[in-house]
């Protein structure tokens, strides 16, 4: 029986990679901290430890041999230093944040979309998005070395049950909370790339089974990309609400709806559709209004999500914002009407 090891596993795509692979009759190994336990469709063995520490890696791990290792979560180079000789393919997952200029606040975006798979990276960043193309360049010298064969999978904003960067509960906590209206940067005009955790795990399972994906870096997302505006408006709509949607310019309300503060960035999926033969498993409207429901019918705990994904709940401050800003269009457009007499 061919063997999976998934690093990570119980996040919001990890139970669509590990299921894939059970249905292919991997025997199949979980590596996580131990935070959060889900059910998968089969028997799938379940060890707890760190995976970004080398001697937690090496004390979980062993020796053991694996067909195929799927990196979802912890240190990818320590990850992928310790498997060398270990796995077969090895899946390193990085994110969208990889690509020089992707991570620009709005107005200031400048990429040309979409974002082919081969476009500049940048390595200059401080923490996170400056570590992650070191990361992806070690794994594939290990691939040229013969250490193992390697599939770069780069996750774009994951949305869905349990997702941790929910840009989703921005809307649908003011609407669960009654508001009148919400702010919308910018009137909601940019693109931002997502995937719904059932396509991008859907996804990450072709990259682990095919012999077509050795040695490339895929992008990760659903095949439609939906303005932050068209996001609200479809949450809206599922939950039967007429909250307005107040265009303002992103500047002056930072924090209220992150999504419609990044800069446009749609990702080239024509890779992953030509090679894999990939299809979303879920339309992303559809994806969208389940996500919304799933939301009220779960509210998350905010300390388990990532501010930066929701923003913040400030209604008394976004009261000012609104106020203010139906005053200075009340007074434009008064002082443009006496100019057209």
């Amino acid at each position: 029986m061919s063997r999976a090891l998934v690093v990570g596993g119980t996040g919001p795509t990890g139970p669509h990679i590990v299921n894939g692979l059970l249905a292919d009759g991997y025997e199949v190994v979980i590596f996580h901290t131990g935070a959060h336990e889900v059910e998968f469709d089969g028997e799938v063995e379940d060890r707890h430890g760190d995976a970004r520490d080398p001697e937690s890696i090496a004390a979980v791990l062993g020796d053991e041999r694996w067909d195929v290792a799927v990196c979802t979560s912890g240190r990818l180079r320590a990850l992928a230093t310790h498997l060398v000789g270990k796995t077969g393919r090895l899946v390193g997952v990085t994110g969208q944040p990889v690509y020089a200029g992707s991570t620009r606040p709005t107005p200031r975006g400048k990429l040309p979309l979409p974002v082919p798979e081969d476009a500049e990276r940048q390595f200059d960043a401080e923490g996170y998005t400056g570590r992650v193309a070191v990361g992806e360049d070690q794994l594939f010298e290990q691939h040229a070395n013969g250490d193992f064969e390697v599939v770069i999978v780069r996750y774009p904003g994951i949305f869905g049950p349990r997702a941790p960067m929910n840009h989703e509960w921005a809307v649908v906590r003011r609407i669960v909370d009654g508001r009148p209206f919400m702010l919308m940067p910018h009137d909601g005009t940019s693109y931002f790339q997502r995937g719904y955790a059932e396509n991008v795990g859907r996804l990450v399972y072709l990259t682990a089974t095919r012999p077509e994906a050795a040695g490339e870096a895929f992008n990760a997302g659903d095949e439609r990309v939906m303005t932050s505006r068209h996001v609200a408006v479809a949450i809206a709509d599922e939950l039967n609400s007429d909250i307005e949607l107040l265009g303002v310019p992103a500047e002056l309300c930072r924090g209220v709806y992150p999504l419609a503060e990044k800069s446009s960035i749609v990702l080239d999926m024509s890779k992953a559709r030509e090679l894999l033969g990939y299809r979303d498993v879920v339309d992303v409207e559809a994806a969208t209004r389940l996500t919304a429901r799933w939301l009220v019918d779960n509210p998350p705990d905010e300390s388990d999500l990532r501010p930066g994904g929701h923003g913040r709940f400030d209604y008394e401050r976004e009261d000012r914002i609104a106020a203010a800003w139906r005053r200075s269009f009340d007074a434009v457009k008064a002082e443009l009407d006496e100019a057209a007499e």
